[in-house]
């Protein structure tokens, strides 16, 4: 399932761009989405141009469709790795399960700053999300894109934040 989430912020592309690279974003996002239990920044290495982060998820509970299985809290955590380059203002991601899950879930992406006028910005996240389950792929996939909807809501509303600190 291919996605595109934009939003726009009031700030010029080079205030946000210090936001986004700021290595509060990930444990302040964790805070503002109440199906994520922590938000860990694994590596954060700002290095010729690039800023190569990993965070790693571990979500608070299962998919509602999944609430009345026994799921494994391993099953609930994935490493998302960025790399953010400085000069187009633009990153490459992927989303990483745990070993034993990834035959199951596939999901990569952009993430691009884009100039708007009157010193706006416009951030456009697009990916692709993949959910392998026999029947119930699709339902899991569209329920799993709801809850990226709310996370980048949420970062764009922790982005709005350390603008205004």
């Amino acid at each position: 399932m291919h996605f595109t989430i934009c939003h726009e912020l009031d700030a010029p592309v080079d205030a946000v761009e210090l936001a986004v690279l700021s290595p509060e974003l990930g444990p302040r996002l964790a805070t503002k989405v109440a199906s994520l239990e922590s938000v860990v920044t694994v590596e954060h290495a700002l290095r010729d141009g690039e800023l190569l982060r990993v965070l790693r998820f571990q979500a608070s509970a299962p998919l509602p469709i999944f609430a009345s299985y026994p799921v494994a809290k391993d099953a609930m955590s994935w490493e998302e790795r960025s790399t953010y380059r400085l000069s187009d203002h633009a990153a490459t991601w992927q989303v990483s399960p745990k070993e034993q899950w990834r035959s199951y879930f596939r999901s990569a992406g952009t993430y691009r700053l884009e100039r708007l006028p009157q010193g706006r910005t416009r951030r456009r996240v697009e990916g692709d999300l993949e959910i392998r389950l026999r029947l119930l792929g699709p339902l899991v996939e569209r329920m799993a894109l709801a809850e990226v909807q709310r996370t980048y809501d949420a970062e764009a509303d922790t982005l709005r934040e350390l603008l205004s600190a």
